[in-house]
């Protein structure tokens, strides 16, 4: 039998939340932050990146969701080359929310990959999301960062996800590790 982990939330809670560069202007970061719960109208919400010397205060609106749109400066991008984490907590009243966030551009050019405006080869492998050691999935930090680490030792500089999305836990330790990746949406074989 395996260990199920249940999770306690406020009545109110942080249910979703992207912060990201805007892809047209990279000065400008956005997103939203969507509470989900019992009472998600006009609450408040605080958004601070301290290293960008940012606090927005937001509020929802009737659905729950408040826009984030901020102007930053000297923003320092994430590559393979440096991997440029910044702390990201989210106040929501009784809810907190941390985490570490990446900030990059990416786009194509014809047959080019352009990372933070500079072309970028891509040397990779697929992997599923296997633990080599049980038979299992690699859910856990462990799992995850010990094919991630085989894919280094390769010389890889990213990976893709193959099939389906991974545990977090492979994206949050990709970043760390240098490590592009490719997700697959759900069950995207079953779209026209």
């Amino acid at each position: 039998m395996r260990d199920v982990e249940l999770v306690m939330v406020p009545e109110t809670f942080i249910g979703d939340y992207v912060v990201q560069l805007n892809n047209k202007n990279k000065d400008f970061i956005e997103g939203f932050i969507e509470l989900k719960g019992s009472s998600i109208a006009n609450k408040k919400i605080i958004l601070p990146i301290p290293e960008l010397k940012l606090k927005q205060e937001l509020v929802t609106n009737s659905e729950g969701i408040a826009t984030v749109k901020a102007e930053v400066k000297k923003l320092n991008y994430w590559s393979p080359n440096e991997p440029h984490l910044y702390d990201v907590t989210l106040f929501a009243e009784s809810d907190t929310l941390h985490d570490r966030i990446g900030f990059r551009t990416i786009r194509t050019e014809g047959q080019h990959i352009v990372l933070n405006d500079e072309d970028v080869f891509l040397k990779g492998i697929c992997i599923d999301e296997e633990s080599p050691f049980d038979g299992n999935r690699a859910h856990t930090e462990e799992g995850a960062g010990q094919l991630l680490t085989w894919a280094k030792e390769l010389g890889c500089n990213y990976v893709r996800l193959a099939h389906y999305p991974h545990n977090e836990h492979m994206i949050r330790l990709a970043d760390q590790m240098l490590i592009l990746v490719w997700a697959e949406i759900p069950v995207y074989w079953t779209i026209n």
